[in-house]
Parts: structure tokens; sequence; C-alpha cells
């Protein structure tokens, strides 16, 4: 009978042509090739040219030479299958309950194979892409839309009726950000990565995730709060963090909207003791005169602040000054070298990362999602914004990049709750960091694929001169839509 191996290298040819964006001619010779996607009739009637039933084997000799077989078989399957007209009939006749389970498997990824490539052409009408060789691409960039991100791709168009959004911006963001990467394999691969294992990407096209570090400073109270505090205004309440004010009352930090810190309180004018007049010292004139402190009406209005303890100051501008404070210390667990402060990049040279797709490997600054014991120990869990550009590793739950940047301290039991809340939108974290980014970025590129070069297993993809400088131009108008009151971090 047909094996269980001959239906997953079925699937396994299909997959692949698919990987090398020829999807309609896989579909062609998977149909040419296994005949399956239709009965089948002989001329006789018969799809079989004997059949043999030997103690308790079931032998059948098809119309084209081949042999399948099933045993243990009974008289009833004989007559069965003495009864069959189709091909897929005798197939299903002999086949184990795992090989049908994998026929059902090899028939959902052929069909879910021509689902995509319906949909890759239905994005090649919108003014973003472009269809070429059956393959789909951004405008302007060489390089083809994995199938995992046309569908994305596709749910993000259907879900908001066009492009023009945030989510698609992150998207499109994302994957050419992905091309600037001096690795061929992340534009290939990272979004599979990133989709398995929950990541979310920003507004801006990068992506958020989680790492453990070590606590050196014994006082981080501050840096928690205000750190948890401006993400969260920003990403769950979608406010301006820079309207909020902390205070420090007892040893305790919260949080006050500008518009609670202070109120008008009316009381009795103290000069004129209520009456509104006061006593006219010029012979000229009558013998009183209005208060010029109450204007006559014998009360005055002040503001008064209505809050207790001291007004540290603006989240906005305290959350830009953690960097310069001497409680944001952290670093690694292993080499307890690296100097890691909430608001600032941390980064390790380029030329000292290998590319790998070991979780182990050392060489990189490791990132996860879920599993954030996997980034090694340490008392503090973060979350942290990556740009794929700068990713120089990819495993099977773990990732490894030359530079990213510490946003927040999140309690490492609510680590990985805080990325899937669906009211932590994390499309609204990565501003500051953006425009930092965006500077010289063609310098930058140009940089990376440079240093790439010089490693014996450099993987440069075929991007010219002028892709780099569509790509970074179409990043650039970033900027435009970022408020022009955004600080950049040093």
């Amino acid at each position: 009978m047909l094996s269980l191996k001959w239906f997953k290298s079925a699937i396994e040819r299909t997959i692949e042509k698919v990987v090398e964006n020829k999807i309609e001619q896989a579909f062609n010779e998977l149909d040419n090739e296994d005949g399956q996607t239709a009965p089948s009739y002989h001329p006789s009637g018969k799809p079989y040219l004997n059949i043999k039933m030997v103690n308790d084997t079931l032998t059948i000799v098809m119309n084209d030479g081949n042999i399948i077989t099933k045993s243990p078989a009974t008289s009833e399957d004989f007559n069965a299958a003495r009864d069959c007209r189709t091909e897929a009939c005798l197939f299903d006749l002999v086949s184990t309950q795992e090989v049908k389970d994998e026929r059902r498997k090899a028939e959902a990824a052929y069909e879910k194979a021509k689902a995509i490539q319906r949909g890759a052409e239905f994005l090649a009408t919108l003014e973003e892409f472009e269809m070429k060789h059956g393959s789909l691409y951004l405008k302007g960039i060489s390089r083809s839309l994995p199938p995992l991100l046309v569908e994305e791709f596709l749910e993000v168009v259907g879900k908001h009726g066009g492009t023009k959004n945030d989510e698609f911006n992150a998207l499109h963001r994302f994957f050419m950000w992905c091309c600037l990467n001096p690795r061929a394999e992340v534009a290939d691969k990272l979004f599979n990565f990133l989709k398995k294992n929950s990541f979310s990407i920003t507004k801006q096209g990068f992506f958020v995730a989680l790492r453990n570090v070590v606590t050196l400073h014994g006082g981080t109270e501050l840096v928690q709060f205000v750190s948890n505090a401006y993400n969260k205004v920003k990403a769950v309440w979608k406010k301006k963090p820079d309207e909020y004010h902390v205070f420090l009352e007892n040893g305790e930090y919260r949080m006050v909207h500008e518009d609670a810190i202070y109120k008008e309180e009316t009381s009795t004018c103290s000069y004129c003791d209520g009456s509104g007049t006061i006593p006219c010292e010029d012979e000229d004139w009558d013998d009183s005169s209005d208060c010029y402190e109450c204007d006559g009406s014998g009360e005055v209005t002040e503001t008064v602040c209505q809050q207790n303890g001291e007004n540290l100051g603006n989240l906005t501008e305290l959350y830009l000054d953690l960097p310069n404070r001497a409680e944001n210390r952290f670093t690694d667990a292993y080499t307890k070298t690296f100097d890691i402060r909430i608001g600032r990049p941390v980064s390790m040279p380029m030329e000292s990362c290998r590319w790998n797709t070991d979780d182990c490997g050392s060489a990189g600054l490791h990132f996860t999602s879920d599993e954030i014991h996997y980034v090694g120990c340490g008392d503090t869990s973060v979350l942290v914004l990556i740009n794929p550009m700068k990713v120089v590793g990819i495993g099977e739950s773990k990732g490894r990049c030359y530079e990213y940047l510490p946003i927040m301290t999140v309690p490492t039991d609510e680590a990985t709750e805080i990325l899937h809340d669906l009211d932590f939108d994390t499309l609204e974290l990565d501003e500051s960091y953006a425009v930092r980014e965006l500077d010289n970025l063609a310098e930058k590129a140009k940089q990376g694929f440079t240093e790439e070069r010089k490693k014996y297993d450099f993987n440069l993809p075929a991007l010219s001169a002028v892709e780099v400088y569509t790509i970074v131009k179409s990043l650039d108008e970033i900027k435009q839509e970022i408020s022009k009151r955004i600080v950049e971090i040093d």
C-alpha cells in the first residue's frame, strides 16, 4: 500500500515549491504527479488490473502496474475492493488511519497553498504590491514575501478594508527593516518565528520581546514605577504621558493627571474683610472705593495644590531622564559586563555576533517571548524593543540581536501575561526609538552589509543600492508621523 512516507514526501515537495514561490507550478505538478484531485475511471470501468486475497493479505495490482496491499484484511475488504470504481476508493480502503490522516493533511496543505496564491493575486491589485513569476513583492523591493506574511497582510487588509491603517503600516515597515538586515534568512524566517512565539510588532515595524536582567542597585522602585506607568499610559490608555505627574507620599509613588493636581478655592478677601470696599485716602474722592484685591466682590479665588506629597515631575520627563539616574542600573547574568538601563539601547559589536539557529548560542544578545526563564537567570524581567535589521540569530524559542532597547521593567510572573494582553497595544511603544534608528539609516545599512562580507558565512542579499535607497526613503516617512515634541534618546 502507499506508505506514510509517500504522503509526507508529496507534502514536502509541494511546500518546498510554495516556499520558492512557484505556487502555480506546484499545483500543476501535484495534480499531474499524484492524480488524486478527481476520480479517475479506467475504460474498462475498473481502476485495477487484478485483485487477490491470500490468507489475510489483500493485494491489488493497479492499472499503472503499481501494487498496493492491506494486511490483515477480510473477505469484506476483498468484496469492497472489487466494487471500487476509482483509485481513490482503493487507496482509502487499504490505508491505515494514520495514512488517512496524513492524506487529509496533504489535501489541507494543498488547499491552503491555493488560497494563499489567490490571496497573493488579490494583494497584487493593490498599489503597494506586485506579482512577478508567481511570487508577491512589495513594489521596488526584489525580496519576495514569505507565505505566512502574505497571509498576515491579507488578514489585515480584510479586517480594515484596505491598507491605510497602523497594522498594515507595521507589517510593511517590519519587512522593509528585515530587508536591510545583511542576513537574507531574516527576511524569510523572522516573521514565522515571531508568529510562532506570539511576539508583537510595533507601529514602526519593530517587535517587542522579553529578557531577564540582574539588578545592580538596591532601590529601583522609581525606575519600575515610571517605566511601567509611562508605557502603560501609552499602550493601554492610549493617552499622552506628559499629561501625568508622579507624586511621592509616605514612601509610595502614585500618578496624577495634571487636571487633578490643582483646584480653585474661593475665600473671603482678607484685604477688605469681605466688604468689597476700602477707605479712600484722597480728599477729592468719596470716602470709600472698590477693593483692588477682589474687584469689589468681597471674595478672592486662588489656585491651590490638592495633592499631598512631593511632585517629582512630568511622567515623560521622568522617563526620558531614567538613563541618568543612579538607581537605573542592571546587567546580564552570564557575563555581568553589560550596562543595562531602561530607556538606553544595549548593544554589542556586530562583528562579535554570529548567525546560527541554536537557541543556546552565545554570540549575541538573547531575547524571547513566552518562556522568560529561557533567557538566563536574573531577578528582573524587562520589555525590550528590537529592530529586525539588528537580528543575528533565530532559533526555535529564542532569538539573538546585536542591539535592543529596554523600555520597561515587568514582574517576572506577569511578563508573558503583559505581552499577550490585548489591551496592551504594543503599536504605541516605539516613537522615540524610531527617530533614533532613522538617523543616518543608509549608512547603518551599508555598515551592516560591509561587516557581513568579512565573515566566512556571510549571506549578502541581492539588494541594489537603488532598492536600499527606496527602503530608506519609505521608512524615513515615519518621522512625519511622529510628534515634533518627541525627544530623541541619547
